[in-house]
């Protein structure tokens, strides 16, 4: 309530609790997607509630997981139309016999092998992938990781994680940029032992 004060004027005291409803979702989002984003969905469904809260004139949406401890309020999800990509199908990634994670070598700029991924691994990432979402143009950057799949087409590859910004979880695939956490979950095991990443330095 205190962003809908400072962020559109709405006096508090106008403010009520219209309905509140119990729901689940499919996946982490909580019914919210942010456009371009990967959410985990291996403990789906995942259960909480919508709450509306009304001036009279207007109403906002309020989506909380199972214990109130996030909240996303629908209203601020910025969407966009294009374009809409479904990695796992237009990558073939379902086709995939292999995964490999490559990492960046900071003295030649050429990716090498950090690991073979396991079978599991492997379809765990297909399956955050196997949804429609609308992905942006790539910014420029180095990207950290690659995930090199072997595909009945060939190759097929998804860079993760700009080193400009160790912090944000990017994806980049054939031009088009996306955002997925989850995928630093299921990589990070197979980073045990690696060195910690040198951060860029800024430039004054």
């Amino acid at each position: 309530m205190a962003r809908l004060f400072s962020e559109h004027g709405i006096a508090i005291n106008t403010l009520s609790i219209a309905s509140v409803g119990a729901a689940q979702w499919p996946n982490e989002a909580l019914g919210c997607p942010v456009s371009g984003t990967y959410y985990a969905a291996s403990e789906a469904p995942y259960t909480g509630k919508v709450y509306v809260l009304s001036n009279g004139s207007q109403s906002w949406e309020y989506h909380s997981n199972h214990d109130d401890s996030v909240v996303v309020r629908c209203n601020d999800i910025d969407r966009v139309s294009e374009p809409t990509v479904n990695l796992s199908n237009d990558a073939d990634l379902h086709s995939a016999t292999g995964l490999t994670l490559m990492r960046r070598d900071s003295d030649t700029d050429e990716f090498v092998v950090r690991r073979v991924m396991t079978e599991a691994d492997m379809q765990r990432l297909i399956s955050i992938f196997n949804v429609k979402t609308d992905l942006t143009p790539a910014p420029g950057c180095d990207s950290v990781f690659r995930l090199d799949f072997v595909t009945e087409s060939g190759s097929s590859n998804i860079e993760f994680i700009c080193a400009e910004d160790y912090t944000a979880f990017d994806i980049f695939w054939n031009g088009l940029h996306g955002y997925a956490p989850i995928v630093g979950y299921i990589i990070g095991p197979y980073l045990t032992g690696d060195p910690v990443p040198t951060l860029p330095t800024a430039t004054p």
